[in-house]
């Protein structure tokens, strides 16, 4: 009698640590890239957008970069991230890199704001503020 209890205590052991939970998640991920090249006077110059969705557990991210291009010449680069409950953006010139979060849509495109550093999209420029200073940034195409 032990016997069988001992046995079937043992087997019905091995069957709660047999049915473990799976783990796995499901995951698609599309990617889109388009680079321009373009020659101004023999001066070759190119530009890459690119874009992201991926879907884990039906939750999607959106992430697309965009380049921009200041009046002197220096570039940045915009990233744009939308995870369903949040949206920032991702500043990125000269080494450093900034991320602002999403505080309103505007008449003509949306403002985003952390700590001392606001940006506001209009069509195809981007209005960067810090301190008192503006800096006017223009899409490449």
């Amino acid at each position: 009698m032990k016997k069988n209890t001992l046995i079937s205590g043992f087997a019905v052991a091995i069957a709660l640590v047999s049915c473990k939970k799976n783990d796995t998640k499901m995951t698609s991920e599309s990617y889109s890239t388009e680079t321009t090249v373009t020659d101004e006077n023999g001066k070759i110059d190119s530009v890459t957008t690119t874009s992201m969705e991926k879907t884990v557990d039906g939750k999607k991210v959106q992430e697309y970069s965009v380049p921009y291009k200041a009046v002197d010449g220096s570039r940045a680069k915009a990233t744009f991230t939308d995870n369903g409950k949040s949206k920032t953006i991702t500043l990125e010139a000269n080494n450093n890199k900034f991320v602002l979060d999403f505080k309103k849509k505007t008449s003509e495109g949306e403002f985003y704001e952390r700590n001392t550093i606001s940006a506001e999209t209009k069509g195809d420029s981007l209005l960067i503020s810090q301190d008192n200073q503006v800096m006017h940034l223009a899409r490449i195409k």
